[in-house]
């Protein structure tokens, strides 16, 4: 099996749940665009070429935008390995937690998840920090754009009166929401890039292909200087050390692990 239990549940849970969290936006990629060519269009009626200063603020952090989105995408992928990880030992622990207690492993298991949590922490503190970054770069462009238009407006010589600057005012803010929606879909997009390319390389793996019934003639499994026994074969002794047959079959005292043990190492050498 080439997928962990861990992964299998980061792809049901994580992965599916951001490809379904990214369509209900997905349309925000093109009318985004027109709401910030419209506006623009109306803030060149409104203060002629000033609005150009608030252009160049615009586009002068697509490409910061573009490098914070490139960080996000390293370190979600590395959390999604770490995530990985972690969930494939946690499954494997709960899969044979009878011999863990039996054994007393609990605390060297438990230090084994809670260093595999701290790493992912790590990278989970530090995705939300470029997340947070991003998004206090979105919400605070809109308002560059205002400064820098207004400002340019004022130094080339023109009166910003009240009618104006309520209308540029409008503008601006229908003009906020295309630039705070516009990079969450970009930073969904780069998440969803990676769970897509996750669930395809699962999607496309190869199916399990159960062994098919094969002729005596072929060995399919060769097996050398090996010794069996079947459990079934333990059987009881009477106090006399001879099996019971019969109706004593079972009277008797049956022998303890190590006494079962012992007479297959016995059989071992002498079959040796």
């Amino acid at each position: 099996m080439s997928r962990t239990t861990g992964e299998i549940s980061n792809l049901m849970s994580v992965d599916a749940q951001r490809l379904q969290d990214l369509t209900p936006y997905l349309h925000a990629i093109w009318y985004s665009v027109m709401q910030i060519t419209f506006a623009v269009f109306f803030l060149w009626r409104e203060l002629g070429s000033s609005c150009i200063a608030g252009i160049c603020v615009i586009f002068l952090s697509i490409p910061l935008t573009k490098k914070v989105a490139k960080m996000m995408g390293k370190v979600q992928k590395k959390l999604m390995k770490k995530k990985d990880a972690r969930l494939k030992v946690n499954n494997e622990i709960l899969t044979g937690m009878k011999v863990i207690k039996l054994q007393a492993w609990e605390q060297p298991f438990k230090r084994k998840i809670q260093e595999l949590r701290s790493v992912e922490l790590e990278l989970l503190r530090e995705y939300a920090i470029i997340q947070s970054f991003s998004g206090t770069l979105w919400n605070a462009v809109p308002l560059l754009v205002a400064v820098a238009t207004f400002t340019t407006y004022t130094l080339t010589g023109h009166d910003l009166d009240v009618a104006t600057a309520l209308t540029s005012l409008a503008l601006f803010e229908i003009l906020r929401f295309p630039l705070f929606m516009f990079p969450r879909v970009i930073n969904n997009l780069v998440e969803a890039n990676i769970s897509i390319n996750r669930l395809s390389s699962y999607l496309l793996s190869e199916e399990w292909q159960p062994i098919e019934k094969g002729s005596l003639s072929n060995n399919g499994v060769n097996i050398d200087n090996s010794s069996f026994v079947y459990e079934a074969k333990r059987f009881q002794e009477d106090d006399d050390g001879e099996g019971g047959d019969g109706d004593n079959k079972g009277a008797g005292r049956q022998f303890t692990p190590a006494d079962w043990e012992l007479k297959l190492l016995k059989s071992q050498l002498v079959d040796a």
